[in-house]
């Protein structure tokens, strides 16, 4: 029965085009421009050509990396790096940030970022995605994906602007702190509001802001979003009708201020009394009870 014959497994061979490489099967020195790659034969020394653009990050923390076979049959190291994070001393400002529809952003410190413009071309742009979806040609399709690609660009732009600013407001070592809008495409608003929400791109600036602010030495933390536009910031106070479009005003301490900037301010607050009910010390009574001084 030849089926029953029992014969030696080959070797295994390799059939791809990448061979992925992380810091137990690898060992790559930038500085020293040299790797060692784990191979079936034992350990492979080879010597790194680094293009002369590429030598500014050598001091940076290789991640891991892929050994690619190039369509000129040339084997090239793909190598991912990462720049080490600033650690924090606690000099930056804190600032609370809320974001919006009228205004994109409204920081405590009293910065507004209008979304007037920014809306006006992506309505611009629903109008006209419409009508060549109306056409449904194939000049039409490749009308529409060009357009996608440009549309993303412009609001890639406007959150790389708004997150650029963000972060050099709050300076080295300083923090941005932001509502938890987890879950605000499925809330419920008007048809209007769900379709602005679903237009800006929400947590592409969260993306922009944490990985810049990595770079940057700038924490970005985030606080319940529950009553921030409702509250007077300078009070506490919450009573219905005291914010009337743009203005907030307080029907307990008759504070009048803008209504964005109101919830920015509230945002920093809840952060604020977050971080002391952390840092209160607590104190042990004899009788083995505790209480918060």
């Amino acid at each position: 029965m030849k089926g029953a014959i029992r014969r030696k497994a080959p070797r295994p061979n390799f059939s791809g085009r990448a061979v992925h490489y992380d810091s137990r099967s690898s060992t790559i020195d930038l500085v020293k421009k040299s790797a060692s790659l784990l191979t079936k034969e034992g350990r492979l020394k080879v010597k790194l050509n680094v293009p002369l653009y590429f030598q500014k990050f050598s001091d940076w923390k290789v991640k891991e990396s892929n050994l690619v076979k190039c369509r000129d049959n040339k084997l090239r190291l793909m190598i991912m790096i990462e720049k080490p994070a600033i650690k924090s001393n606690g000099s930056g400002k804190v600032i609370g940030v809320d974001r919006g529809i009228t205004n994109l952003i409204a920081t405590s410190d009293g910065w507004l970022y209008e979304g007037r413009d920014v809306f006006s071309v992506k309505k611009r742009y629903v109008g006209l995605r419409a009508r060549l979806q109306a056409k449904g040609t194939r000049s039409a399709k490749r009308h529409l994906s060009k357009m996608r690609g440009r549309e993303k660009r412009f609001m890639a732009d406007v959150n790389h602007c708004i997150s650029r600013t963000l972060i050099d407001s709050a300076g080295l070592n300083g923090a941005l702190i932001l509502e938890n809008l987890k879950g605000i495409r499925t809330a419920r608003h008007r048809h209007q509001q769900n379709w602005l929400f679903s237009n800006w791109a929400f947590y592409q600036l969260e993306t922009f802001l944490k990985y810049k602010g990595e770079e940057r030495g700038v924490a970005v933390e985030f606080v319940p979003a529950r009553n921030t536009s409702k509250a007077c910031s300078a009070c506490g106070s919450i009573k219905k009708g005291q914010r009337q479009g743009s203005v907030f005003r307080c029907k307990t301490c008759n504070v009048v201020l803008h209504a964005d900037l109101n919830a920015a301010k509230n945002i920093l607050h809840k952060y604020q009394s977050s971080r002391a009910a952390v840092n209160q010390p607590i104190a042990l009574q004899a009788d083995g009870a505790s209480h918060r001084l």
